[in-house]
């Protein structure tokens, strides 16, 4: 954020030494709204639905995190290549895949600003917090952000008060920023838990995710809060 960097908020980063592969790919089967996540050794591997195009009726958008040298050759692949490679982790359930238009790569870090305002500025979304993709929340942090601080500036007008005085600024920081860290954490707690291949670790992994599995509840509320609800 430029902003940010004039009015010299520090930024704490936590690089991860991956990159994030992103494309879009069409398939055979419609995938009936439904995503897909794996967690590799390398990092998650996930298929994400995507409405369909004119030219597309089975659309989905691949996000799959690997080391920085693995990534750059994955993205530099043939098409035939890079779909055999997306279809290894991929399986086979919407049948076979075909790569489409661009393919992005990107440094994969998680990053937090000192504190989320200055004078007459308030720092949202991007601008204030970066986390692992692994629970896909990056975007959701960005909308919450922007309610809190709505809502805040909604209720400081109706009180009089100045808007950018940092009294309002205070609150809107008191309001997100432990939230955010905490998910923060969480992200980034779960990128090392399931990126350490540790046979101890991953049968513990094993067990969580079949608990989850086995209870509808809790898989109701896992699925509610990643939407953000």
């Amino acid at each position: 954020s430029a902003l940010r960097d004039q009015a010299r908020i520090a930024v704490t980063r936590l690089p991860y030494h991956q990159r994030g592969i992103v494309c879009a790919v069409t398939h055979e089967r419609p995938h009936h709204n439904r995503a897909l996540e794996h967690f590799l050794p390398a990092g998650p591997f996930a298929q994400l639905p995507m409405a369909p195009t004119a030219g597309h009726a089975n659309l989905s958008a691949i996000v799959w995190s690997e080391d920085e040298g693995v990534a750059q050759r994955m993205a530099a692949l043939p098409d035939a290549a890079f779909a055999h490679e997306i279809q290894r982790r991929m399986g086979d359930w919407l049948g076979r895949v075909t790569p489409v238009g661009r393919r992005w790569t990107y440094p994969l870090s998680a990053q937090y600003a000192q504190r989320y305002f200055d004078t007459r500025l308030a720092l949202v979304g991007d601008s204030a917090h970066g986390i692992h993709p692994i629970a896909g929340q990056g975007l959701n942090l960005g909308f919450r952000d922007v309610t809190a601080l709505s809502d805040l500036l909604i209720a400081a007008h109706e009180r009089g008060e100045d808007l950018g005085g940092p009294q309002v600024l205070r609150r809107y920081q008191a309001r997100c920023r432990p939230a955010n860290m905490l998910m923060l954490a969480a992200t980034d707690m779960l990128e090392r838990l399931f990126g350490n291949d540790n046979p101890l670790l991953r049968g513990a992994r094993d067990v969580g995710l079949a608990a989850v599995h086995r209870m509808p509840a809790l898989r109701r509320a896992f699925v509610r809060h990643a939407m953000g609800l």
